[in-house]
């Protein structure tokens, strides 16, 4: 089976007596690799299982990135006097394996395209295919697009104009700084797996659309000493080194590297990204640094979109305190004319990218 960090996966285990005689005491408990944390049900189970009967156990762990592969299940018979017992592994059929990637998927960005033809319906009037208004005909207009039942109409020559479309330019920006490599408790996916996570999803299906899509990853360095980053492009081979990218995010740096400038990493971002290209950051929000950064690109009339994972336990007065400080950090991102989606834990990023969508169109209506 395959999920994406932080999804819930169910896991089904049906204990069958294949023998002629009736079991009168089994219990079983299933292999759960010791990375994963069981969120709901339980992985062991007892039951009294006559021939041909069979009874489940049902469970659910989070994902987490990377490959897990489950044990065989413990099983323990005892006969009916409760004397005799018999304790091993059995091999269960079907699927064993649980395979955590980066998937696909895009967040809400803004309007903001390059000159380049794409994908994406512009404002803007030009050559394209669909109608967008009729205009005064101008002597260097091609004959193609003269509104020839106007001249017969009025006897004045007229052309139409189509809405262009347009390519955007994005850089996604991912967190993952080494205070990002936390999590709420053991088995959960990190902040830093979150916004890998997130960043993968909108470069796949920002790509899809025929955007230009590059990546930066805050926090890490490369050979030289530089921020790893890949321009915005396009194509199988840059979606392979842009992924690449977003997975070394998900990764805890190594223990003694030493951490790169973030104030320095955000003005490189700003100055290599394309005069035209939006910013999409994907950082929890865990200090003001990210705020910071956000309010430096706004300053730069840089379209700004920010993504935050939310891994905060709240059960907890240091965690409390810390949910009310990201809190604030949502609104003051918002404060600077950024686009600030909060990801809560345990809701699918589909789902939170579907509201802010409909909250965004409700908006437009309304203005």
């Amino acid at each position: 089976a395959t999920a994406p960090p932080g999804h819930l996966v169910r896991v089904r285990l049906t204990l069958r007596n294949e023998g002629e005689r009736p079991l009168h005491d089994v219990r079983v408990a299933d292999g759960v690799p010791g990375a994963l944390a069981v969120d709901e049900g339980t992985p062991r189970g007892a039951a009294r299982l006559a021939p041909g009967e069979e009874q489940a156990v049902e469970y659910a762990v989070t994902a987490r990135r990377g490959e897990y592969e489950f044990d065989p299940p413990q099983v323990r018979l005892r006969g009916r006097a409760g004397v005799a017992t018999a304790t091993g592994p059995v091999a269960a059929a079907g699927d064993g394996t649980l395979d955590c990637r980066l998937d696909a998927g895009a967040p809400p960005l803004g309007d903001r395209t390059t000159r380049r033809a794409g994908a994406r319906t512009g404002d803007e009037a030009g050559p394209g295919v669909e109608f967008h208004s009729v205009r005064e005909y101008r002597p260097n207009d091609p004959a193609s697009r003269v509104d020839w039942r106007h001249y017969a109409k009025r006897g004045e020559l007229a052309t139409v104009d189509y809405r262009e479309r347009r390519a955007r330019s994005v850089v996604i920006a991912v967190d993952a700084r080494a205070r990002n490599h936390v999590v709420a408790a053991r088995g959960r996916p990190t902040a830093a797996e979150r916004c890998a996570y997130g960043a993968v999803r909108a470069l796949s299906d920002l790509l899809g659309a025929g955007d230009d899509v590059g990546v930066a990853v805050l926090g890490r360095t490369t050979d030289d000493g530089g921020l790893p980053y890949l321009a915005p492009g396009g194509g199988a081979d840059h979606r392979s080194r842009a992924i690449a990218l977003c997975r070394s995010a998900s990764e805890v740096p190594a223990t003694g590297d030493e951490a790169p400038d973030h104030d320095r990493q955000v003005r490189a971002v700003a100055r290599r990204a394309p005069p035209d290209a939006q910013i999409l950051l994907f950082s929890p929000l865990f200090d003001d640094s990210s705020v910071d950064a956000v309010a430096a690109w706004r300053a730069r009339d840089r379209p700004v979109g920010v993504l935050a994972p939310d891994v905060l336990a709240g059960n907890t007065v240091s965690g409390q305190q810390a949910r009310t400080l990201r809190r604030i950090r949502l609104a003051a991102v918002g404060s600077t004319g950024a686009r600030a989606v909060d990801w809560p834990r345990g809701t699918p990023l589909s789902v939170v990218l579907g509201r802010a969508v409909a909250a965004e169109r409700a908006a437009g209506r309304r203005a």
